[in-house]
Protein backbone atom coordinates (compact mmCIF):
# COMPACT_ATOMS: atom_id res chain seq x y z
CA UNK A 1 0.00 0.00 0.00
CA UNK A 2 1.32 3.61 -0.53
CA UNK A 3 2.34 6.05 2.29
CA UNK A 4 1.83 9.55 2.09
CA UNK A 5 4.07 11.71 3.71
CA UNK A 6 1.93 15.12 4.90
CA UNK A 7 2.25 18.04 7.09
CA UNK A 8 -0.64 18.80 9.61
CA UNK A 9 -1.75 21.14 12.28
CA UNK A 10 -1.83 19.77 15.82
CA UNK A 11 -5.16 20.13 17.96
CA UNK A 12 -3.47 23.93 19.45
CA UNK A 13 -3.04 24.97 15.24
CA UNK A 14 -0.46 26.25 16.21
CA UNK A 15 2.21 23.58 16.12
CA UNK A 16 3.36 22.00 12.55
CA UNK A 17 4.02 17.76 12.19
CA UNK A 18 5.48 15.91 9.40
CA UNK A 19 4.93 12.61 8.94
CA UNK A 20 3.81 9.61 6.33
CA UNK A 21 0.49 7.11 6.94
CA UNK A 22 -0.66 4.49 4.73
CA UNK A 23 -3.63 5.04 2.44
CA UNK A 24 -4.92 4.20 -1.10
CA UNK A 25 -5.81 7.71 -1.73
CA UNK A 26 -5.27 10.76 -0.99
CA UNK A 27 -8.61 11.63 0.53
CA UNK A 28 -8.26 8.33 2.59
CA UNK A 29 -5.14 9.76 3.85
CA UNK A 30 -6.72 13.13 4.58
CA UNK A 31 -9.29 11.22 6.57
CA UNK A 32 -6.81 9.28 8.44
CA UNK A 33 -4.79 12.14 9.53
CA UNK A 34 -7.79 13.59 10.73
CA UNK A 35 -8.44 10.65 13.08
CA UNK A 36 -5.27 11.47 15.05
CA UNK A 37 -6.44 14.40 15.43
CA UNK A 38 -4.13 16.43 13.12
CA UNK A 39 -5.54 18.94 11.04
CA UNK A 40 -4.15 18.12 7.02
CA UNK A 41 -2.04 20.83 5.59
CA UNK A 42 -0.70 19.38 2.55
CA UNK A 43 -0.51 15.52 1.12
CA UNK A 44 2.63 14.62 -0.21
CA UNK A 45 2.75 12.60 -3.94
CA UNK A 46 2.48 8.30 -2.74
CA UNK A 47 6.09 7.15 -2.15
CA UNK A 48 7.32 3.41 -1.73
CA UNK A 49 9.09 3.68 1.87
CA UNK A 50 11.01 1.02 3.62
CA UNK A 51 12.13 0.59 7.22
CA UNK A 52 15.36 -0.51 6.70
CA UNK A 53 17.68 -1.19 3.88
CA UNK A 54 18.06 -4.75 4.17
CA UNK A 55 14.40 -5.09 3.22
CA UNK A 56 16.11 -4.34 -0.34
CA UNK A 57 15.09 -7.42 -2.72
CA UNK A 58 17.97 -8.84 -4.72
CA UNK A 59 16.73 -7.00 -8.08
CA UNK A 60 17.33 -3.25 -6.41
CA UNK A 61 20.29 -1.76 -7.64
CA UNK A 62 21.67 -3.86 -10.08
CA UNK A 63 22.56 -1.00 -12.92
CA UNK A 64 25.96 -0.88 -13.85
CA UNK A 65 25.90 1.51 -16.55
CA UNK A 66 24.47 4.43 -17.28
CA UNK A 67 24.53 6.09 -20.76
CA UNK A 68 25.71 10.04 -20.56
CA UNK A 69 22.41 11.43 -21.73
CA UNK A 70 20.64 9.33 -18.73
CA UNK A 71 23.15 11.14 -16.48
CA UNK A 72 22.72 14.28 -17.69
CA UNK A 73 18.90 14.08 -17.12
CA UNK A 74 18.78 12.56 -14.22
CA UNK A 75 21.62 15.14 -12.26
CA UNK A 76 20.26 18.24 -14.13
CA UNK A 77 16.13 17.81 -12.75
CA UNK A 78 17.40 16.42 -9.15
CA UNK A 79 19.85 19.94 -9.59
CA UNK A 80 16.79 22.05 -10.64
CA UNK A 81 14.76 20.93 -8.02
CA UNK A 82 17.05 20.64 -4.76
CA UNK A 83 17.92 24.39 -6.37
CA UNK A 84 14.29 25.49 -5.96
CA UNK A 85 13.95 24.36 -2.29
CA UNK A 86 12.30 21.08 -2.82
CA UNK A 87 13.64 18.33 -0.89
CA UNK A 88 15.54 15.39 -2.59
CA UNK A 89 12.68 13.25 -1.50
CA UNK A 90 9.98 15.39 -2.95
CA UNK A 91 12.73 15.49 -6.35
CA UNK A 92 13.81 11.72 -6.34
CA UNK A 93 9.73 10.73 -6.34
CA UNK A 94 9.05 13.59 -9.08
CA UNK A 95 11.12 12.00 -10.91
CA UNK A 96 9.82 8.85 -10.54
CA UNK A 97 6.38 9.50 -11.46
CA UNK A 98 7.41 12.01 -14.59
CA UNK A 99 10.74 10.28 -16.22
CA UNK A 100 10.17 8.45 -19.43
CA UNK A 101 13.15 6.79 -19.37
CA UNK A 102 12.97 3.35 -17.25
CA UNK A 103 16.30 3.37 -16.17
CA UNK A 104 15.90 7.03 -14.00
CA UNK A 105 12.35 6.08 -13.13
CA UNK A 106 14.27 2.87 -11.50
CA UNK A 107 17.24 4.98 -9.82
CA UNK A 108 14.90 7.67 -8.74
CA UNK A 109 12.75 5.23 -7.30
CA UNK A 110 15.34 3.07 -5.29
CA UNK A 111 17.34 6.25 -4.51
CA UNK A 112 14.02 7.94 -2.49
CA UNK A 113 13.55 4.30 -0.50
CA UNK A 114 17.15 4.26 0.83
CA UNK A 115 17.07 8.26 2.00
CA UNK A 116 13.63 7.03 3.66
CA UNK A 117 15.74 4.38 5.17
CA UNK A 118 17.98 6.88 6.83
CA UNK A 119 20.37 6.82 4.25
CA UNK A 120 22.24 10.40 2.45
CA UNK A 121 21.92 10.50 -0.86
CA UNK A 122 25.80 9.69 -1.46
CA UNK A 123 25.17 6.78 0.80
CA UNK A 124 22.41 5.79 -1.20
CA UNK A 125 23.77 5.96 -4.51
CA UNK A 126 27.09 4.38 -3.41
CA UNK A 127 25.14 1.52 -1.83
CA UNK A 128 22.23 0.60 -4.75
CA UNK A 129 24.52 2.26 -7.86
CA UNK A 130 28.05 2.96 -7.30
CA UNK A 131 29.26 1.40 -10.30
CA UNK A 132 26.56 3.28 -12.45
CA UNK A 133 27.65 6.86 -11.14
CA UNK A 134 31.48 5.66 -9.92
CA UNK A 135 33.51 7.14 -7.24
CA UNK A 136 34.07 10.51 -7.93
CA UNK A 137 30.57 11.18 -8.39
CA UNK A 138 29.95 9.42 -4.68
CA UNK A 139 32.66 12.03 -3.18
CA UNK A 140 31.66 14.78 -4.22
CA UNK A 141 28.45 14.55 -3.49
CA UNK A 142 29.69 13.80 -0.08
CA UNK A 143 31.44 17.18 0.21
CA UNK A 144 28.38 18.70 -1.27
CA UNK A 145 26.00 17.43 1.71
CA UNK A 146 28.36 18.50 4.22
CA UNK A 147 28.54 21.92 3.23
CA UNK A 148 24.97 22.06 2.41
CA UNK A 149 25.22 22.88 -0.68
CA UNK A 150 24.37 19.77 -2.66
CA UNK A 151 22.56 21.98 -5.85
CA UNK A 152 25.51 24.12 -6.46
CA UNK A 153 27.85 20.42 -6.70
CA UNK A 154 25.09 18.92 -9.08
CA UNK A 155 25.34 22.03 -10.88
CA UNK A 156 29.28 21.94 -11.30
CA UNK A 157 29.09 18.39 -12.12
CA UNK A 158 26.13 18.90 -14.99
CA UNK A 159 28.24 21.22 -16.59
CA UNK A 160 31.12 18.59 -16.85
CA UNK A 161 28.65 15.92 -17.78
CA UNK A 162 27.65 18.54 -20.80
CA UNK A 163 30.91 19.24 -21.93
CA UNK A 164 31.95 15.65 -21.92
CA UNK A 165 28.62 15.06 -24.30
CA UNK A 166 29.56 17.51 -26.00
CA UNK A 167 33.21 16.16 -26.40
CA UNK A 168 31.61 13.07 -27.39
CA UNK A 169 29.25 14.52 -30.34
CA UNK A 170 31.96 15.93 -32.12
CA UNK A 171 34.21 12.70 -32.12
CA UNK A 172 30.90 11.17 -33.38
CA UNK A 173 30.49 13.72 -36.02
CA UNK A 174 34.35 13.77 -36.86
CA UNK A 175 34.00 9.94 -37.78
CA UNK A 176 31.02 10.19 -40.19
CA UNK A 177 33.23 10.58 -42.87
CA UNK A 178 35.88 7.87 -42.45
CA UNK A 179 32.95 5.29 -41.92
CA UNK A 180 31.00 6.80 -45.10
CA UNK A 181 34.27 6.28 -46.97
CA UNK A 182 35.18 2.79 -45.44
CA UNK A 183 31.33 1.64 -46.33
CA UNK A 184 31.82 2.81 -49.82
CA UNK A 185 35.23 0.85 -50.38
CA UNK A 186 33.57 -2.48 -49.03
CA UNK A 187 30.32 -1.51 -51.53
CA UNK A 188 33.12 -1.91 -54.12
CA UNK A 189 35.08 -4.69 -52.71
CA UNK A 190 31.20 -6.93 -52.70
CA UNK A 191 30.46 -4.81 -56.24
CA UNK A 192 33.29 -6.49 -58.36
CA UNK A 193 33.59 -9.83 -56.26
CA UNK A 194 30.16 -11.08 -56.43
CA UNK A 195 28.96 -9.40 -59.64
CA UNK A 196 31.70 -7.82 -62.03
CA UNK A 197 34.70 -10.29 -61.76
CA UNK A 198 32.37 -13.59 -62.24
CA UNK A 199 30.44 -11.77 -64.75
CA UNK A 200 33.82 -11.40 -66.85
CA UNK A 201 34.98 -14.69 -66.07
CA UNK A 202 32.06 -16.55 -67.25
CA UNK A 203 32.66 -14.86 -70.56
CA UNK A 204 36.00 -15.44 -70.91
CA UNK A 205 35.19 -19.01 -70.10
CA UNK A 206 32.18 -18.90 -72.36
CA UNK A 207 34.31 -17.43 -75.01
CA UNK A 208 36.07 -20.98 -75.56
CA UNK A 209 39.63 -18.53 -76.19
CA UNK A 210 42.61 -19.85 -74.39
CA UNK A 211 43.22 -16.53 -72.32
CA UNK A 212 46.62 -16.59 -70.63
CA UNK A 213 45.55 -14.89 -67.03
CA UNK A 214 48.35 -12.75 -65.51
CA UNK A 215 49.52 -13.52 -62.19
CA UNK A 216 48.48 -10.11 -61.17
CA UNK A 217 45.17 -10.43 -62.32
CA UNK A 218 44.48 -13.69 -61.19
CA UNK A 219 45.42 -12.46 -57.91
CA UNK A 220 43.64 -10.30 -57.52
CA UNK A 221 40.19 -12.58 -58.71
CA UNK A 222 41.36 -14.65 -56.40
CA UNK A 223 41.27 -12.30 -53.63
CA UNK A 224 38.19 -10.86 -54.70
CA UNK A 225 36.39 -14.23 -54.88
CA UNK A 226 37.36 -15.16 -51.48
CA UNK A 227 36.13 -11.98 -50.40
CA UNK A 228 32.64 -12.85 -51.93
CA UNK A 229 32.66 -16.16 -50.91
CA UNK A 230 33.45 -15.90 -47.23
CA UNK A 231 32.50 -12.11 -46.37
CA UNK A 232 31.55 -13.30 -42.57
CA UNK A 233 34.85 -14.53 -41.99
CA UNK A 234 36.78 -11.47 -43.04
CA UNK A 235 33.97 -9.76 -40.50
CA UNK A 236 34.41 -12.64 -38.27
CA UNK A 237 38.15 -11.58 -38.00
CA UNK A 238 38.10 -7.84 -37.75
CA UNK A 239 35.81 -8.31 -35.05
CA UNK A 240 38.48 -11.28 -33.45
CA UNK A 241 41.38 -9.18 -33.58
CA UNK A 242 39.55 -6.30 -31.89
CA UNK A 243 38.65 -8.45 -29.21
CA UNK A 244 42.04 -9.89 -28.87
CA UNK A 245 43.38 -6.41 -28.91
CA UNK A 246 40.69 -5.51 -26.02
CA UNK A 247 41.38 -8.79 -24.16
CA UNK A 248 45.29 -7.92 -24.06
CA UNK A 249 44.54 -4.20 -22.83
CA UNK A 250 43.33 -5.55 -19.65
CA UNK A 251 47.20 -7.14 -18.52
CA UNK A 252 49.05 -4.58 -17.22
CA UNK A 253 52.20 -4.36 -19.37
CA UNK A 254 49.97 -4.73 -22.68
CA UNK A 255 48.13 -2.11 -21.31
CA UNK A 256 51.23 0.55 -20.72
CA UNK A 257 52.22 -1.01 -24.15
CA UNK A 258 49.37 0.86 -26.19
CA UNK A 259 49.17 3.62 -23.98
CA UNK A 260 53.21 4.75 -24.42
CA UNK A 261 52.24 3.66 -28.48
CA UNK A 262 49.18 5.73 -28.29
CA UNK A 263 51.09 9.11 -27.67
CA UNK A 264 53.92 8.09 -29.89
CA UNK A 265 51.36 8.61 -32.84
CA UNK A 266 51.37 12.32 -34.35
CA UNK A 267 47.96 13.92 -34.17
CA UNK A 268 46.75 10.41 -32.05
CA UNK A 269 48.82 11.66 -29.01
CA UNK A 270 47.30 15.37 -28.84
CA UNK A 271 43.76 13.55 -28.84
CA UNK A 272 44.88 11.26 -26.40
CA UNK A 273 46.67 13.63 -23.88
CA UNK A 274 43.92 16.24 -23.98
CA UNK A 275 40.79 14.11 -23.73
CA UNK A 276 42.85 12.59 -20.19
CA UNK A 277 43.50 16.38 -19.36
CA UNK A 278 39.90 17.40 -20.02
CA UNK A 279 38.55 14.85 -17.34
CA UNK A 280 41.70 15.50 -14.85
CA UNK A 281 40.97 19.36 -15.15
CA UNK A 282 36.87 19.29 -14.86
CA UNK A 283 37.70 17.17 -11.61
CA UNK A 284 39.99 19.06 -10.18
CA UNK A 285 37.91 22.43 -10.77
CA UNK A 286 34.85 20.97 -9.27
CA UNK A 287 36.58 19.01 -6.63
CA UNK A 288 38.52 22.49 -5.60
CA UNK A 289 35.56 25.08 -6.25
CA UNK A 290 33.44 22.85 -3.72
CA UNK A 291 35.71 22.52 -0.64
CA UNK A 292 37.08 19.14 -1.31
CA UNK A 293 40.35 18.90 0.59
CA UNK A 294 42.77 20.16 -2.40
CA UNK A 295 44.87 16.52 -1.97
CA UNK A 296 41.68 14.77 -2.32
CA UNK A 297 40.99 16.78 -5.35
CA UNK A 298 43.98 15.80 -6.78
CA UNK A 299 43.60 12.36 -6.19
CA UNK A 300 39.98 12.36 -7.24
CA UNK A 301 41.20 13.92 -10.68
CA UNK A 302 43.87 11.53 -11.23
CA UNK A 303 41.41 8.18 -10.91
CA UNK A 304 39.42 9.69 -14.27
CA UNK A 305 43.15 9.13 -16.27
CA UNK A 306 42.71 6.35 -18.31
CA UNK A 307 46.21 6.24 -19.54
CA UNK A 308 48.58 4.93 -17.96
CA UNK A 309 51.59 7.40 -19.01
CA UNK A 310 49.73 10.06 -18.30
CA UNK A 311 48.71 9.22 -14.98
CA UNK A 312 52.40 8.26 -13.90
CA UNK A 313 52.78 11.58 -14.77
CA UNK A 314 49.31 12.78 -12.10
CA UNK A 315 51.18 10.47 -9.62
CA UNK A 316 54.26 12.03 -9.69
CA UNK A 317 52.87 15.75 -9.62
CA UNK A 318 50.78 14.86 -6.25
CA UNK A 319 53.90 13.51 -4.91
CA UNK A 320 55.20 16.56 -5.25
CA UNK A 321 52.33 18.49 -4.35
CA UNK A 322 52.47 16.13 -1.00
CA UNK A 323 55.56 17.47 -0.19
CA UNK A 324 55.29 21.26 -0.79
CA UNK A 325 55.56 22.29 -3.94
CA UNK A 326 53.24 24.66 -5.69
CA UNK A 327 50.19 23.41 -7.70
CA UNK A 328 52.30 24.64 -10.49
CA UNK A 329 55.68 23.44 -10.41
CA UNK A 330 54.06 20.47 -9.80
CA UNK A 331 52.71 20.06 -13.50
CA UNK A 332 55.68 21.82 -14.58
CA UNK A 333 58.14 19.36 -13.09
CA UNK A 334 56.23 16.40 -14.30
CA UNK A 335 55.16 17.77 -17.44
CA UNK A 336 51.62 17.16 -16.81
CA UNK A 337 50.59 19.85 -18.38
CA UNK A 338 51.49 22.06 -21.68
CA UNK A 339 53.61 25.19 -20.48
CA UNK A 340 50.77 27.77 -21.25
CA UNK A 341 48.50 26.19 -18.80
CA UNK A 342 50.70 25.79 -16.42
CA UNK A 343 51.69 29.61 -16.51
CA UNK A 344 47.62 29.95 -16.23
CA UNK A 345 47.88 28.38 -12.66
CA UNK A 346 51.00 30.09 -11.75
CA UNK A 347 49.04 33.05 -12.81
CA UNK A 348 45.92 31.83 -10.76
CA UNK A 349 48.05 31.12 -7.56
CA UNK A 350 49.80 34.63 -7.38
CA UNK A 351 46.40 36.45 -7.89
CA UNK A 352 44.53 33.51 -4.89
CA UNK A 353 42.17 32.93 -8.01
CA UNK A 354 42.90 29.48 -8.96
CA UNK A 355 39.49 28.59 -9.13
CA UNK A 356 38.54 30.77 -11.83
CA UNK A 357 42.12 29.69 -13.47
CA UNK A 358 41.08 26.26 -13.42
CA UNK A 359 38.21 26.32 -15.08
CA UNK A 360 39.75 29.00 -17.94
CA UNK A 361 42.12 25.75 -18.28
CA UNK A 362 39.20 23.58 -18.83
CA UNK A 363 37.91 25.92 -21.48
CA UNK A 364 41.12 25.91 -22.97
CA UNK A 365 41.32 22.24 -23.46
CA UNK A 366 38.04 21.80 -24.79
CA UNK A 367 38.67 24.30 -27.90
CA UNK A 368 42.29 22.36 -27.98
CA UNK A 369 40.02 18.84 -28.38
CA UNK A 370 38.01 20.72 -31.07
CA UNK A 371 41.18 21.85 -33.20
CA UNK A 372 42.69 18.28 -32.80
CA UNK A 373 39.50 16.17 -33.59
CA UNK A 374 39.40 18.79 -37.12
CA UNK A 375 43.31 18.09 -37.43
CA UNK A 376 42.36 14.24 -36.86
CA UNK A 377 39.27 14.86 -39.81
CA UNK A 378 41.40 16.39 -42.16
CA UNK A 379 44.29 13.89 -41.70
CA UNK A 380 41.77 10.66 -42.25
CA UNK A 381 40.24 12.11 -45.21
CA UNK A 382 43.25 12.08 -47.63
CA UNK A 383 44.29 8.96 -46.56
CA UNK A 384 41.09 7.33 -47.06
CA UNK A 385 40.45 8.80 -50.57
CA UNK A 386 44.12 7.62 -51.12
CA UNK A 387 43.51 4.11 -49.93
CA UNK A 388 40.10 4.31 -52.10
CA UNK A 389 41.96 5.41 -54.82
CA UNK A 390 44.45 2.72 -54.94
CA UNK A 391 41.62 -0.07 -54.82
CA UNK A 392 39.97 0.94 -57.66
CA UNK A 393 43.17 1.64 -59.17
CA UNK A 394 44.33 -2.18 -58.76
CA UNK A 395 40.72 -3.35 -59.64
CA UNK A 396 40.81 -1.50 -62.66
CA UNK A 397 44.65 -2.96 -63.94
CA UNK A 398 43.43 -6.66 -63.22
CA UNK A 399 40.33 -5.51 -65.10
CA UNK A 400 42.31 -3.96 -68.03
CA UNK A 401 45.01 -7.22 -68.24
CA UNK A 402 41.84 -9.76 -68.12
CA UNK A 403 40.06 -7.73 -71.06
CA UNK A 404 43.50 -6.85 -73.09
CA UNK A 405 44.17 -10.59 -72.62
CA UNK A 406 41.00 -11.56 -74.37
CA UNK A 407 41.27 -9.48 -76.91
CA UNK A 408 44.63 -10.93 -77.76
CA UNK A 409 43.33 -14.28 -77.75
CA UNK A 410 40.46 -13.20 -80.21
CA UNK A 411 42.71 -11.44 -82.71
Amino acid sequence: MPRYLYNALKENKKDVVEGEIEAVTPREAREKIRELGYMPLKIFDPVLVVNEMSDFSDNQGGITFLSLNDKIMFVSEVQVMLSSGISIVDALNTIYVNSPRMKVKKIAKELQVAILGGKTFAEAVNYLYHDAFGDTFIDLCVTGENSGELDKTLDRMLVMLRQQDEIKGNIIQALIYPCIVILIMCGLLILFSKFVFPTFASAIMMSGAGVDIPVFAATVMGTLQFIGDYWWLCILSIFAFFGAVNFLATYDKTRAFFDKLFLQIPIIKDFVNYINLANYMCILNISYATGVPFMKSLELARRTIGNTEIKQKADYANRLVEKGATLSDAFHKASLLPGALVTMIAAGEKAGNLSKMLQDCVDVIDKKIDMVLKALTKAFEPTLIVVLGAIVFVIAIAFFQLYMGLIQSLV
